[in-house]
């Protein structure tokens, strides 16, 4: 989650910035990384101030993208803010098996959604205390 929340840092949104990472399901390799943020050569600004609605890819789909499919071990996605329900569709078609998340965004009909997927959704806190105690 420590470098999920480095990468949020690239961010020009101010009011959210975002960081999403994928890795190998032993969490020996990292597979891609993302932060929101605009289209490739575009201008760091929003479209719009109303929340929401700023225009930029989500960190998600930047890490999506960049992701090798080839990768035959199963896939994990550590992400700062709990994804939306759009990201949450692409999450479930690119088979990543488990989502932890640190901040629970504001929508949170995205993290039912993979979970009725059969995605593994836990927040930073439920992971680390899942961890200690098995």
């Amino acid at each position: 989650m420590d470098v999920a929340n480095v990468i949020s840092g690239r961010s020009y949104d101010p009011r959210l910035k975002v960081g999403a990472i994928v890795v190998a399901e032993d969490n020996t390799q990292m597979l891609s990384m993302g932060y929101n943020g605009n289209y490739k050569g575009g201008p760091n600004c929003h479209e719009s101030q109303e929340p929401g609605q700023s225009g930029f890819i989500h960190a998600e789909v930047n890490a999506l993208i960049k992701c090798d499919y080839n990768f035959s071990k199963k896939k994990h996605m550590y992400v700062t803010h709990s994804p939306c329900r759009a990201c949450s569709k692409l999450i479930i078609n690119a088979e990543i098996s488990r989502v932890i998340y640190l901040h629970e965004y504001r929508d949170t009909s995205g993290l039912e959604m993979m979970r009725s997927a059969g995605i593994e959704v836990l927040s930073y806190q439920d992971a680390i205390k899942m961890d200690k105690s098995g």
